[in-house]
């Protein structure tokens, strides 16, 4: 069963983390985890993370730059194979393996920030 949320006078980033970690699942996620590069949220996880934003503070949340930050489409890249054999052929090079996002980060310190600010301003 998923946790009760907090109680508004915890603030806003305090419901951010709720959100997150309970109500979406991503359960390391912390004050400087981003949506799309740290916690995966993308597609139609992203309109249920804003919902549920909504519920609390206000529809005004779905009116933020969203597509700046995360994919809003459900669908695979059809450069996807490519960036798959890349990833494979230089992993001994680079370190690592990993596939990086062009988006912006977006971390729930700052949307707990515009949350409390009450309009969105610029992370």
């Amino acid at each position: 069963p998923m946790a009760e949320p907090p109680p508004l006078s915890e603030g806003a980033l305090a419901y951010v983390l709720w959100v997150a970690r309970d109500y979406q699942g991503c359960v390391k996620a912390g004050p400087t985890s981003a949506i799309d590069q740290d916690l995966g949220i993308v597609g139609n996880d992203v309109d249920d993370f804003a919902l549920k934003l909504a519920e609390r503070y206000g529809d005004w949340v779905a009116e933020w730059p969203w597509d700046r930050f995360t994919d809003l489409n459900e669908s695979v890249s059809p450069l996807w194979p490519a960036a798959l054999v890349w990833q494979l052929m230089s992993w001994p090079f680079r370190g690592k393996f990993s596939y990086p996002s062009p988006y912006e980060r977006l971390e729930l310190k700052h949307i707990s920030r515009v949350l409390d600010h009450g309009e969105w301003i610029e992370p």
